[in-house]
């Protein structure tokens, strides 16, 4: 600093220099001088001598007192539980209060009070623990040193050693049931070939059928029967396994049943019976509809060269010289009922006869095959008779029923199951011209 003012000594310094001129730079103002100026005559000019304008004196009975300006706490109102009904106890009475209604009561409530606290359960001391070692106590409930197992990573989960037992309990099922699968399989009845099942059903030429003493049947037929060549109970029991193969034929389709009269309507009522019986057993919905159609083609005990298809008048439909010989009637009313197209069509017959010298084949669903013998009972009839047997005879005349040209003679008693088809059922027979 003393060089500033008082600068060394130099022969430069006898030189003369210009005098600088200080320059005084411009005096600030604030851009909001004017606005300041307006906002301070606004609100303090009119303050400038006795105070505010327009503003009411206070009146002289209004004088300031003390305490006036402090809060003012809200008026005391006496507190009362939400409950206090259900809390508080009721007075004790009176010693010259009356008794409610009159009663009076021999109640000791000393001794009763005295019995409870004798029979009471002590109350259990709240586990604490001490915090400090001056004793301080707190709840030992959420000290952290009680184990909170919601709160382990594995909570919720199966353990280890159930998993394992499940598995074991799992496999020794297993093992049961494949050893009681290996058992059942060993003791389980054989299942024959198409050859084995045919001659079970087939009834032997020799078969001299039951003693006609073992059944009940009218006395009017007493001496007209040779034996009951098989019995009513053999023919349900038949019907029913031809019932349960039908079933598993036709699925869940509707089924349309066309009865071959007149021996062919106690079979087929007794066919779809069982049908329906089981269907229902298995929850299962199926449509049934029962036609009937009449051949005739026996005259008394022979069967004649001419077939007649009667209806309700007595038409001939299937006419023509193609429809001869029994054996030939199945198919020529199968290539009838293939004109109307439906989805599926099978042949049920009870009975099946067997004569030599044939070609015809077997029906979908065969009762039993008998042999070349004229057979009457469960609807089949001799000139109308024995229709209402329930068994089925031979009938005791002499050489009766050695007929047909073909190797299977179809009984009458059969009946055609149809599958509804896309061109709608089966007509009835005066449709069928």
């Amino acid at each position: 600093m003393s060089d500033t003012i008082y600068p060394p000594e130099s022969i430069y310094n006898l030189i003369p220099r210009e005098e600088e001129k200080h320059i005084k730079p411009p005096r600030y103002m604030s851009k909001f001088r004017e606005q300041v100026k307006l906002e301070k005559e606004v609100n303090k000019a009119p303050s400038k001598t006795m105070g505010p304008a327009k503003v009411d004196v206070p009146s002289p009975q209004k004088y300031l007192l003390k305490h006036s300006k402090e809060p003012k706490l809200p008026e005391k109102k006496p507190f009362k539980y939400e409950d206090e009904e259900l809390r508080s106890k009721p007075p004790v009475p009176a010693r010259t209060d009356k008794p409610l209604m009159g009663l009076h009561t021999n109640k000791n409530f000393i001794k009763t009070n005295a019995v409870e606290n004798i029979m009471a359960v002590p109350k259990k001391p709240q586990p604490v623990y001490a915090y400090t070692k001056k004793g301080d106590k707190e709840p030992l409930e959420n000290s952290g040193l009680v184990p909170k197992y919601m709160k382990k990573k594995d909570y919720g989960q199966t353990p280890e050693y159930l998993l394992q037992r499940r598995e074991e309990v799992k496999k020794a099922q297993e093992e049961y049931d494949h050893y009681v699968k290996e058992r059942m399989r060993e003791g389980a009845m054989k299942q024959l070939s198409n050859k084995e099942r045919d001659n079970i059903l087939q009834i032997k030429d020799g078969w001299s059928g039951y003693n006609l003493e073992l059944f009940n049947y009218p006395e009017h037929y007493r001496g007209d029967l040779e034996c009951v060549y098989i019995p009513h109970g053999v023919i349900m029991n038949r019907i029913e396994c031809l019932a349960r193969d039908i079933l598993e034929d036709i699925g869940h389709h509707d089924m349309m049943v066309l009865c071959v009269l007149k021996g062919g309507y106690k079979f087929c009522s007794d066919l779809v019976e069982s049908i329906k019986a089981q269907s229902r057993s298995a929850n299962r919905q199926l449509t049934t509809r029962v036609e009937f159609i009449r051949f005739k083609s026996y005259l008394n005990d022979q069967s004649t060269e001419d077939l007649h298809i009667i209806g309700p008048d007595d038409l001939s439909m299937l006419k023509g010289k193609a429809i001869v010989d029994t054996g030939k009637t199945i198919r020529a009313l199968l290539q009838h009922v293939e004109t109307f197209q439906p989805k599926m069509v099978k042949v049920a017959g009870l009975l099946v006869k067997r004569v030599p010298q044939g070609t015809a084949e077997l029906p979908d669903y065969v009762g039993f095959v008998i042999p070349n013998r004229f057979v009457v009972g469960y609807a089949l009839d001799y000139n109308e008779y024995f229709r209402d047997l329930n068994d089925l005879a031979v009938d005791g005349h002499e050489e009766i029923g050695r007929c047909g040209l073909d190797h299977w003679e179809y009984s009458t008693l059969i009946s055609l199951i149809s599958m509804l088809g896309s061109r709608g059922p089966l007509p009835l027979c005066s449709e069928m011209k």
